[in-house]
């Protein structure tokens, strides 16, 4: 019983050894925030409470990397590498999404015989990233396409709910009118409260507007901790279906997006 325990302690601190000078370098990455960009040798070192000839040692180092950049009073900043790899994060949470988020996908789709999309915010539009069909269904849904408007869609709307204002007033005087819709205020106001419900309710719908007898279900999926919109997850199918088992796929849509949101850890 004390050997397995004492198995068990080392394994965890094994798991949880960290080295140093790399422990560091990430402290020092850090101090920088959008309201310090350029820190001196000392700001940093009195920061991290290090002496300053450990942290110039790691700056040095940073620098030759890329990492860390000087201006012209000698401040420290970070460097060009780090926007490099940056650009790549958009790409690596799409495949990262896709990889942890697939198969779970899948078996949304088999249990409402419902088609499933993921799609990825991408310069505000949304981007097919993974689609999933049920297994063993008698049809199949295909209704994706790029000439689609985004208000015409589950997913889109979840888009347009979270525009800025002035994004969202630049969409709308674009957006043609419907037949019930007499004036532009008219048009502005059905358009409000439709986003507005969808920011209050977390999942958007859609019957009927697209296709005769095929609806959706979407709801967003955001960044885990800057709450910002990622993209959207929805199930697609025949309408009677979807109102049929309406608030049963809201929740597992909500269920799965939450799990996806604990994958997106920057």
């Amino acid at each position: 019983m004390d050997e397995s325990k004492n198995v068990t302690e080392k394994n965890t601190k094994a798991t949880e050894r960290q080295i140093q000078s790399v422990q560091r370098a990430i402290n020092i990455l850090n101090c920088f925030t959008m309201t310090n960009s350029a820190l001196t040798l000392g700001q940093i070192s009195n920061q991290l409470n290090l002496n300053k000839g450990t942290v110039h040692g790691i700056l040095s180092t940073l620098y030759q990397n890329g990492y860390i950049s000087q201006n012209g009073n000698g401040q420290y900043m970070l460097g060009a590498a780090l926007f490099n790899k940056a650009c790549l994060a958009a790409g690596t949470r799409q495949s990262m999404c896709i990889d942890r988020g697939h198969d779970r996908l899948l078996a949304l789709s088999n249990q409402f015989q419902l088609n499933g999309t993921m799609f990825a915010m991408d310069e505000k539009q949304l981007r097919v990233i993974d689609t999933t069909e049920p297994t063993n269904c008698p049809f199949i849904v295909q209704r994706v396409s790029p000439q689609i408007s985004l208000y015409d869609s589950a997913s889109g709307k979840i888009l347009l709910a979270y525009l800025s204002e002035k994004e969202r007033a630049e969409y709308l005087e674009r957006m043609p009118m419907t037949p019930f819709q007499k004036s532009f205020e008219d048009k502005q106001k059905n358009f409000d409260v439709e986003l507005y419900r969808i920011r209050k309710n977390g999942y958007s719908e859609e019957y009927d507007a697209l296709f005769t007898g095929v609806s959706a279900l979407a709801v967003p999926i955001f960044n885990r901790y800057h709450n910002e919109l990622f993209g959207s997850v929805s199930l697609t199918g025949m309408s009677p279906m979807i109102k049929k088992r309406r608030q049963e796929i809201i929740a597992a849509l909500q269920a799965h997006a939450r799990y996806l949101q604990d994958c997106l850890r920057f």
